[in-house]
């Protein structure tokens, strides 16, 4: 019973001297200057209504029909070749392949930089990259031991579990 008596003392402190209850003001932020807006939770969105805590409300842009671009684009006869030209490029001078590079191309492969040293090798993308083998005959390049699958390239720099010819597993290192 006391308790319920404090509980409505407690509740009718909340309330303002008209009887009313107390309800945020409608005065300007003293942070921002602007006045506050408060807004229900429970209210659905209507749509192309602005919301309130939103500084502006951007119009969505409207979109030309095909008669105004065709307009405003020109005429193809009116535009001076001479001045429609952009000036010309200087073009970079072809490079000179090297003897190792022309016969790397000759085989299929690409000249490219290879092992943590960074030297230049011919690398070659094998046709069998990722099928099943036991050994190395079973592949174009090297049989990795790990996988039991063909080498993608040839190639393989870094240190390697391959298979041999006979399918012993050894450690070939390439830099």
């Amino acid at each position: 019973m006391r308790f319920c008596m404090i509980l409505a003392l407690v509740l009718a402190g909340c309330t303002l001297a008209s009887g009313k209850l107390a309800k945020p003001s409608d005065s300007a932020n003293p942070i921002t200057g602007d006045a506050i807006a408060v807004t229900s939770l429970d209210a659905p969105a209507v749509a192309g209504v602005a919301d309130p805590a939103a500084d502006v409300v951007k119009p969505e842009p409207a979109k030309p029909d095909r008669a105004q671009v065709v307009a405003a684009q020109p005429d193809p006869a009116a535009v001076d070749p001479a001045k429609a030209a952009a000036p010309p490029v200087a073009e970079e001078p072809a490079r000179v392949l090297g003897p190792e590079e022309l016969a790397c191309a000759k085989k299929g492969g690409q000249w490219s930089v290879a092992g943590k040293a960074g030297g230049m090798s011919c690398v070659h993308r094998m046709r069998d990259a990722g099928k099943s083998c036991r050994k190395k005959s079973d592949c174009e390049g090297d049989c990795l031991a790990r996988s039991n699958t063909c080498a993608p390239i040839a190639p393989l720099f870094g240190c390697n579990e391959i298979l041999q010819d006979n399918g012993v597993m050894v450690t070939l290192c390439i830099d």
